[in-house]
C-alpha cells in the first residue's frame, strides 16, 4: 500500500486530492447507489464528523454534491458529479497502471486476485 501511494502522489498532486480525499472518491461508485453520509462514513472506517470534512472537501473542488435521500428526506446522500465520475475514472485508471500487479501477466494477476479473494474472505469470517 505504501509503495502503491508513493507511485500515486504526482497523480494525486495532479489531481489536488489528498490520500483520504481519493479513498472517499474510491467508494463513491457511480454504478452504485448514493450512500447516506452514515454510510460513506462507515465504508471509509470514520467518524461521520471525518466523512462530512471529506465531502465539503469534495464539494468544494465540484466533484460530490449532498442530496436528498430519496427513501428519507431527512438524510442527504453523496453523489459524484460529472466532474467527480471523470477525476474518479482518472484516479482508479492512475491506480491500475501504477500498481505493482501491473508489472504481472495476466495469468498472474488471475492467480493473485483469486489469493485476494480467498485473504478477504477469511477475514470476514468470524
Amino acid at each position: 500500500m505504501g509503495a502503491s501511494q508513493t507511485q500515486l502522489r504526482e497523480t494525486l498532486d495532479r489531481l489536488g486530492l489528498t490520500v483520504p480525499l481519493a479513498d472517499a472518491l474510491w467508494v463513491l461508485d457511480p454504478a452504485q447507489p448514493a450512500p447516506s453520509m452514515k454510510t460513506l462514513a462507515g465504508q471509509l472506517h470514520c467518524d461521520p464528523s471525518s466523512a462530512t470534512f471529506l465531502v465539503t472537501r469534495l464539494e468544494l473542488q465540484g466533484l460530490t454534491e449532498r442530496v436528498p435521500d430519496p427513501a428519507d428526506r431527512r438524510s442527504k446522500t453523496v453523489e459524484l458529479t460529472d466532474k467527480g465520475a471523470l477525476v474518479r475514472g482518472e484516479l482508479i485508471e492512475a491506480m491500475v497502471a501504477q500498481s505493482p500487479l501491473a508489472a504481472l501477466g495476466p495469468e498472474d494477476q488471475a492467480a493473485a486476485l483469486q489469493l485476494l479473494r480467498r485473504a478477504l474472505a477469511q477475514a470476514e469470517r468470524p
